[in-house]
C-alpha cells in the first residue's frame, strides 16, 4: 500500500495557506488581523467562524469545530485524511510523492518520535544543570551579564552542557533510550576514537519547530580557547533541518499576526529573547547561525507580509542583511531595515539604551531599499563615478522584489534618488528580472533531473509547450484565481461578471493575474470546454498560459451563482483597495515627492481608508 512521503505531506501542509485555501469554499471577510465567515458546518445568521493568518487554523465558536487547513478540506468536503491532504496538495499545486507503506517507513516515524522524545528529556536535563549546578555558575554569570535571569532562561528553557556526558547518558538510559538514538538524535558523534559528547561546557539553545516540539539544539561555547566553533548545531537529523528552521518562531506566530502580520527578523537567539523579554517585541526570530535560506522565507511569508531586519549596524551586518533582504524579497514579503548603530545589535542596544531605542528604531524602520540607497549616497558624496556605480547595483535589488507593482514603485521612487530617469532604471531592472527568471528556470531544471519519477500527468491538464516549459508563470492573486475559475466554468458568470467588469477594473489593474481575467473577459472561451480553453491559453504569454494551468474547472452551483460572482467581486475589490492604501503609505513614508504632491497622497489616504473602514467587516 502506497502513501504520500513525510517530506512530501510537510511540504503540503507548509505550503497552505489557511486564507486561500477555506477562501476557495467560503467568502471570506477580513475581521481586524482574522477573517471571519458564516460557518459552513452548521445554519447561522450571524458569522462566528473565523480563520487566523497567524496560527493557520480555523475556529467556530458557534459549534466549535476547528483545525488546520486539511481539517478544513477534509470536513467540508466529506473526504478521508490521504484524500484530503491529497485535495490540499492539488489546490496548492504541489505535486504528490508517494512511497510504499513497509518497514522501513515505519520505522523512520517511530525513530523521529523517539528522537523528539529523547530531545525534550535532554532539554530538560540541561535546563536543570543551568538552574541548579554549582559547576554551571559561569554560564549563569554569563546571562547575568547578558541581562538574563533565571526566570528568563526558564521560560526558554535555555540550558548548560556539563563536559562530563555520562549523567544524561545514564538519564537516557534510564529512560528506555540507548546508545543509537543518542547518535540518532546527535547528542552523540563519532570519530577515530569512538563515541564522543557533541556539546561539552556549552550554553544550550533548544530548537523548536513550529509545533513547539524540540526537534534539536545550538550551543554556545563557554570558553574561547576550547573551541574554535562559537556555535554548534545538531546536525541534519530525521527530526532537524537547520535550513527550515528559525529559532523563536514557535512564540512568534500569534504575536506576528497581532503586529499586522509584520515579523522581526534578527541575527542571533539572543537578540531574539532580548526582543521578546526586555523589549516586549515578541513577533521577533531568527536563523540558526546561517543565512536566511529559500525555505525561511517560504516559511515566514506564511505568517507575515512585513519583515523588518534588525541586524548590526556595522559593514558586516549590511552584508548580511542583503542577503536576507534577497530571500524575503523573492518570497514576497514588504522588506524594512531598522537603523541600528554600527556596532549594536538588538540584544546589546536594549542594555546600552534601553527597550525603548529598539522599538523606535523597528517603529522608524525604513522600506530597505530607500535605507539601503540613503547609505550608499551618503558614502558616494560627490564622487560622480561612484554615483554612477550604484546605479546598476540597486537596479540588482531592486529586481529581487517579487511582486511587479512594488517593484515599479520602487523604482521610481529610486530613481529620483539617483536622478537618472524613471524610463531608464525600469529597462535595467527589467532585464535582470529576465536574467533571474532564466536562472531559476534553470534551476529547476537540474532539480527535475534530480527528482525521482513521478506519476504522468493527468489526461485532462492543458500541456505545456516548448516555450512554456521555458519560462516561470506568473502568481495569480487568490481573488483573481477564483473570479477566473469561474469565467472558465460557467457561461452564467462570464454573463454576472461582464456586468460588473467596471467594478471589476481596479481589481485588473491592481491585482496580480488580472490581465488574464480581462483578456478572458475579451475573448469568452466556451465554459468547461477543455479545447476551447487550450486555444485560448495558446493566445497568451507563457508565463500567463502556465499560470492559467494552475486554475481548475469548478461546479457552480446556478440558483446562487449571482450571489457568489458578487461576493468574489467584492472581494477582489476589497484586496486591489488595500493595495492601493499600502502603496500611499510606503510613499508617504518615503516622503520624496513635494508637500503638494504628499498632500495629495494624503487626502487620498484618507478617503480610501474611510472607504475601508465602510466596507470592513
Amino acid at each position: 500500500m502506497s502513501r504520500i512521503t513525510e517530506e512530501c505531506e510537510a511540504r503540503i501542509k507548509s505550503s497552505a495557506d489557511i486564507v486561500e485555501v477555506v477562501g476557495r469554499y467560503v467568502p471570506l471577510r477580513r475581521a481586524g488581523y482574522s477573517w471571519k465567515a458564516c460557518c459552513p458546518f452548521h445554519n447561522e445568521k450571524t458569522p462566528s467562524f473565523h480563520v487566523n493568518p497567524a496560527r493557520q487554523s480555523f475556529h467556530c465558536f458557534g459549534c466549535g469545530v476547528g483545525g488546520d487547513a486539511v481539517k478544513f478540506v477534509r470536513m467540508f468536503e466529506n473526504l478521508d485524511y490521504p484524500t484530503a491532504l491529497r485535495r490540499l496538495a492539488d489546490i496548492c499545486g504541489i505535486p504528490v510523492i508517494e512511497e510504499e507503506e513497509d518497514p522501513e517507513v515505519l520505522m523512520r516515524r517511530r525513530l523521529r518520535t523517539r528522537v523528539v522524545q529523547l530531545n525534550e528529556l535532554a532539554a530538560q536535563f540541561y535546563n536543570n544543570q543551568l538552574c541548579r549546578s554549582v559547576e554551571a555558575q559561569h554560564a549563569r554569570e554569563y546571562l547575568k551579564q547578558r541581562g538574563v535571569n533565571i526566570e528568563v532562561a526558564k521560560t526558554w528553557q535555555l540550558g548548560w552542557a556539563p563536559p562530563d556526558f555520562r549523567s544524561l547518558r545514564d538519564l537516557a538510559l534510564s529512560r528506555g533510550f540507548d546508545e543509537a538514538t543518542l547518535v540518532d538524535a546527535y547528542l552523540e558523534s563519532h570519530n577515530e576514537r569512538g563515541l564522543y559528547p557533541v556539546f561539552r561546557d556549552r550554553l544550550m539553545f533548544p530548537i523548536r519547530n513550529v509545533r513547539g516540539e524540540v526537534v534539536g539544539f545550538s550551543g554556545r561555547v563557554m570558553q574561547a580557547d576550547q573551541d574554535p566553533r562559537k556555535y554548534v548545531n545538531t546536525a541534519d537529523t530525521v527530526a532537524f533541518r537547520k535550513g527550515e528552521l528559525l529559532f523563536g518562531l514557535h512564540k512568534a506566530t500569534a504575536p506576528i499576526g497581532r503586529a499586522g502580520m509584520h515579523v522581526v527578523v534578527c541575527e542571533g537567539q539572543l537578540d531574539v529573547i532580548a526582543c521578546h523579554e526586555k523589549a516586549d517585541v515578541r513577533n521577533a526570530v531568527a536563523g540558526l547561525g546561517t543565512a536566511f535560506t529559500d525555505e525561511h522565507a517560504r516559511m515566514l511569508a506564511k505568517y507575515a507580509k512585513r519583515a523588518t531586519l534588525c541586524y548590526d549596524g556595522d559593514q558586516a551586518g549590511i552584508a548580511a542583511s542583503e542577503k536576507t533582504y534577497r530571500k524575503l524579497a523573492q518570497a514576497g514579503l514588504d522588506v524594512y531595515q531598522a537603523d541600528l548603530p554600527a556596532g549594536e545589535d538588538p540584544d546589546s542596544l536594549i542594555r546600552t539604551q534601553g527597550a525603548e531605542a529598539l522599538q523606535q528604531a523597528i517603529a522608524q524602520a525604513q522600506p530597505y531599499l530607500i535605507r539601503r540607497v540613503t547609505h550608499e549616497l551618503e558614502h558616494c558624496g560627490q564622487d560622480a563615478g561612484a554615483r554612477a556605480a550604484l546605479v546598476p547595483r540597486m537596479a540588482e535589488l531592486t529586481a529581487q522584489v517579487s511582486d511587479p507593482i512594488r517593484r515599479d514603485a520602487a523604482v521610481v521612487d529610486l530613481a529620483t534618488r539617483l536622478n537618472i530617469g524613471p524610463e531608464t532604471f525600469r529597462v535595467s531592472v527589467g532585464k535582470i528580472v529576465r536574467e533571474l527568471k532564466k536562472n531559476a528556470q534553470k534551476e529547476a531544471k537540474r532539480k527535475q533531473k534530480e527528482r525521482t519519477s513521478r506519476e504522468d500527468e493527468e489526461e485532462d491538464e492543458i500541456p505545456l509547450s516548448a516555450e512554456q516549459a521555458e519560462v516561470v508563470p506568473i502568481q495569480l492573486h487568490n481573488a483573481i484565481a477564483g473570479l477566473i475559475s469561474m469565467a472558465i466554468s460557467s457561461r452564467k458568470a462570464q454573463e454576472l461578471l461582464i456586468e460588473r467588469i467596471e467594478d471589476l477594473q481596479e481589481p485588473i489593474r491592481t491585482l496580480s493575474g488580472g490581465i488574464i481575467l480581462q483578456r478572458l473577459m475579451e475573448h469568452l472561451p466556451t465554459p468547461g470546454d477543455e479545447e476551447a480553453l487550450r486555444s485560448f491559453a495558446a493566445q497568451l504569454p507563457p508565463e500567463q498560459a502556465l499560470a492559467l494551468r494552475t486554475v481548475a474547472f469548478e461546479n457552480y452551483p446556478e440558483d446562487n451563482l449571482e450571489e457568489h460572482v458578487n461576493c468574489a467581486c467584492a472581494r477582489a475589490a476589497r484586496f486591489a483597495l488595500r493595495e492601493r492604501i499600502d502603496a500611499l503609505r510606503s510613499r508617504i513614508r518615503a516622503a520624496s515627492d513635494s508637500s503638494e504632491a504628499l498632500m495629495n497622497c494624503f487626502e487620498e489616504l484618507q478617503h480610501l481608508l474611510a472607504i475601508n473602514d465602510d466596507t470592513a467587516p
